[in-house]
């Protein structure tokens, strides 16, 4: 115990000897803005932006989506800490992929819209949603599985409305 008692002052002295009084730096931090959230298709009414995985025409089917994220640049590089010097900067708008495949439930009566490729300021409202309504077996041709981006509403997690999508530029 008195041994203890000796070094102890000891201790304390070459601490305070070897302390630093300026204040510590501060931590190199990048500037970003937070990263918005995915949206949760399968719980309530939404109004989102997907990737459509598998569609099928018919009733009593399902969709498969993939919730993704849309955004016009430099928001999207600096929502996501990505250096305005990278090459996906450059691009009008970026997605983020939530890598997540939600199967919901398609309304038997679900709005079915696509883009008209001819012209493409015809069909398509501000936001670069598909207007003109379709069947389901010409939604199913253009889109059935071939992974593009859908504007997808629901009710109570159920399909209501799928329109092909494509961002404004």
């Amino acid at each position: 115990m008195r041994r203890l008692l000796v070094l102890l002052p000891l201790v304390l002295l070459l601490a305070a000897c070897d302390s630093d009084t300026s204040p510590p730096a501060a931590p190199a931090v990048a500037s970003r803005s937070a990263a918005p959230a995915f949206t949760d298709v399968s719980r309530g009414d939404t109004d989102s932006i997907v990737r459509l995985l598998s569609f099928r025409p018919g009733r009593n089917t399902a969709v498969v989506v993939e919730p993704v994220i849309v955004m016009n640049n430099p928001a999207f590089c600096q929502a996501y800490g990505i250096p305005p010097d990278d090459k996906r900067c450059a691009y009008p708008w970026n997605i983020a992929r939530s890598e997540a495949k939600i199967t919901l439930p398609r309304a038997d009566d679900a709005e079915l819209a696509l883009l008209d490729p001819d012209h493409p300021d015809r069909c398509t409202d501000r936001t670069g949603a598909a207007t003109c309504t379709v069947s389901a077996g010409e939604f199913d041709d253009r889109l059935g599985d071939h992974e593009e981006l859908i504007r997808l509403q629901t009710r109570n997690g159920v399909a209501v409305r799928l329109a092909e999508f494509r961002p404004p530029d």
